[in-house]
Protein backbone atom coordinates (compact mmCIF):
# COMPACT_ATOMS: atom_id res chain seq x y z
CA UNK A 1 0.00 0.00 0.00
CA UNK A 2 1.88 2.87 -1.50
CA UNK A 3 1.65 6.67 -0.90
CA UNK A 4 3.22 9.62 -0.79
CA UNK A 5 2.26 12.54 0.37
CA UNK A 6 3.67 16.69 0.13
CA UNK A 7 2.42 20.22 0.88
CA UNK A 8 3.10 23.34 -1.11
CA UNK A 9 1.97 27.04 -0.93
CA UNK A 10 0.75 28.14 -4.42
CA UNK A 11 0.63 31.62 -5.05
CA UNK A 12 -2.96 32.00 -6.17
CA UNK A 13 -6.31 32.52 -4.51
CA UNK A 14 -8.13 29.67 -3.08
CA UNK A 15 -11.13 29.55 -5.39
CA UNK A 16 -8.72 29.72 -8.35
CA UNK A 17 -7.01 26.51 -7.38
CA UNK A 18 -10.15 24.67 -6.40
CA UNK A 19 -11.65 25.75 -10.07
CA UNK A 20 -8.70 23.43 -11.19
CA UNK A 21 -9.35 20.93 -8.19
CA UNK A 22 -12.53 20.49 -7.47
CA UNK A 23 -13.55 19.47 -10.84
CA UNK A 24 -12.64 16.34 -12.40
CA UNK A 25 -13.43 17.36 -15.79
CA UNK A 26 -10.57 19.75 -16.00
CA UNK A 27 -8.14 17.52 -14.45
CA UNK A 28 -6.91 17.02 -18.19
CA UNK A 29 -5.57 20.49 -18.65
CA UNK A 30 -2.83 20.14 -15.81
CA UNK A 31 -3.51 16.70 -13.67
CA UNK A 32 -0.20 14.97 -15.27
CA UNK A 33 -1.31 11.95 -17.02
CA UNK A 34 -4.90 12.51 -17.07
CA UNK A 35 -5.54 11.95 -20.25
CA UNK A 36 -9.75 12.20 -20.02
CA UNK A 37 -12.38 12.67 -17.81
CA UNK A 38 -16.14 11.56 -19.14
CA UNK A 39 -19.31 10.68 -17.70
CA UNK A 40 -19.21 13.69 -14.66
CA UNK A 41 -22.26 15.62 -14.82
CA UNK A 42 -22.55 16.74 -11.35
CA UNK A 43 -19.48 17.00 -8.95
CA UNK A 44 -20.90 15.43 -5.79
CA UNK A 45 -20.11 12.75 -3.30
CA UNK A 46 -20.37 9.11 -4.10
CA UNK A 47 -20.60 10.59 -7.95
CA UNK A 48 -19.07 8.15 -10.46
CA UNK A 49 -16.84 8.95 -13.39
CA UNK A 50 -14.85 7.45 -16.11
CA UNK A 51 -11.21 8.36 -16.67
CA UNK A 52 -8.36 7.96 -19.16
CA UNK A 53 -4.87 7.55 -17.30
CA UNK A 54 -1.39 7.32 -19.08
CA UNK A 55 0.11 4.38 -17.09
CA UNK A 56 3.77 3.09 -17.70
CA UNK A 57 1.99 0.49 -19.92
CA UNK A 58 -0.16 2.82 -21.78
CA UNK A 59 -3.49 4.31 -21.83
CA UNK A 60 -6.01 2.80 -19.25
CA UNK A 61 -9.82 3.58 -18.53
CA UNK A 62 -11.18 3.35 -15.30
CA UNK A 63 -14.13 4.26 -13.34
CA UNK A 64 -13.40 6.85 -10.71
CA UNK A 65 -15.81 7.68 -7.40
CA UNK A 66 -15.43 11.34 -5.42
CA UNK A 67 -15.23 9.73 -1.78
CA UNK A 68 -15.47 12.81 -0.15
CA UNK A 69 -15.96 16.39 -0.95
CA UNK A 70 -15.81 19.63 0.88
CA UNK A 71 -16.29 22.40 -1.31
CA UNK A 72 -13.26 25.30 -1.46
CA UNK A 73 -11.78 22.83 0.95
CA UNK A 74 -10.72 19.04 -0.20
CA UNK A 75 -11.67 16.43 -2.60
CA UNK A 76 -10.79 12.78 -2.35
CA UNK A 77 -11.24 10.66 -5.06
CA UNK A 78 -10.52 6.32 -5.87
CA UNK A 79 -10.33 4.57 -8.93
CA UNK A 80 -12.30 1.36 -8.47
CA UNK A 81 -10.78 -0.53 -10.53
CA UNK A 82 -7.07 -0.04 -9.59
CA UNK A 83 -7.45 1.41 -6.10
CA UNK A 84 -5.74 4.17 -7.04
CA UNK A 85 -6.49 7.32 -4.39
CA UNK A 86 -6.05 10.87 -4.60
CA UNK A 87 -7.24 13.21 -1.94
CA UNK A 88 -6.73 17.19 -2.43
CA UNK A 89 -6.80 19.43 1.16
CA UNK A 90 -6.98 23.34 0.53
CA UNK A 91 -6.43 26.10 2.92
CA UNK A 92 -6.29 29.91 2.28
CA UNK A 93 -2.66 31.09 3.12
CA UNK A 94 -1.54 34.77 3.15
CA UNK A 95 -3.30 35.33 -0.06
CA UNK A 96 -2.34 31.93 -1.92
CA UNK A 97 -3.25 28.64 -1.29
CA UNK A 98 -1.35 26.00 1.09
CA UNK A 99 -1.82 22.66 -0.97
CA UNK A 100 -1.30 18.98 0.66
CA UNK A 101 -1.75 16.49 -1.73
CA UNK A 102 -1.81 12.42 -1.30
CA UNK A 103 -1.69 10.10 -4.42
CA UNK A 104 -1.77 6.11 -2.86
CA UNK A 105 -2.41 2.85 -4.29
CA UNK A 106 -4.80 0.46 -2.16
CA UNK A 107 -4.05 -2.35 -5.01
CA UNK A 108 -6.97 -3.91 -6.20
CA UNK A 109 -6.40 -7.61 -8.37
CA UNK A 110 -2.61 -9.75 -8.23
CA UNK A 111 -1.48 -7.22 -11.35
CA UNK A 112 -1.86 -3.97 -9.36
CA UNK A 113 -0.45 -5.63 -5.87
CA UNK A 114 2.55 -6.83 -8.01
CA UNK A 115 3.09 -3.09 -9.54
CA UNK A 116 2.83 -1.86 -5.76
CA UNK A 117 5.46 -3.65 -4.62
CA UNK A 118 8.14 -3.33 -7.63
CA UNK A 119 7.35 0.63 -8.33
CA UNK A 120 4.66 1.68 -5.84
CA UNK A 121 6.15 4.06 -3.82
CA UNK A 122 8.20 6.15 -6.68
CA UNK A 123 5.51 5.91 -9.02
CA UNK A 124 3.71 7.69 -5.89
CA UNK A 125 6.13 10.26 -5.12
CA UNK A 126 6.67 11.39 -8.39
CA UNK A 127 3.32 11.24 -10.03
CA UNK A 128 2.74 13.74 -6.32
CA UNK A 129 5.42 15.65 -7.22
CA UNK A 130 4.36 16.22 -10.93
CA UNK A 131 0.72 17.40 -9.74
CA UNK A 132 1.61 19.85 -7.19
CA UNK A 133 4.07 21.22 -9.54
CA UNK A 134 1.73 21.16 -12.83
CA UNK A 135 -1.26 22.57 -10.20
CA UNK A 136 1.14 25.34 -8.94
CA UNK A 137 1.52 26.70 -12.44
CA UNK A 138 -1.43 26.09 -14.11
CA UNK A 139 -3.32 28.13 -10.89
CA UNK A 140 -0.24 30.71 -11.01
CA UNK A 141 -1.08 31.08 -14.92
CA UNK A 142 -4.58 31.44 -14.44
CA UNK A 143 -5.46 28.18 -16.33
CA UNK A 144 -4.47 25.14 -18.05
CA UNK A 145 -0.55 23.72 -18.51
CA UNK A 146 0.74 24.09 -21.94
Amino acid sequence: MAFWKRQALIHAPVESVWALVGDPNRHPEWFPRVVAVSDLDRIEQDARFRQVTRTPVGERETTLTIEDLERLRSISMRCLDTGTHVRFVLTEAQGGTFADIEIGIDPVGLSTQLFDVAMGKRYCRRWTDEALDSLADAAASGGARA
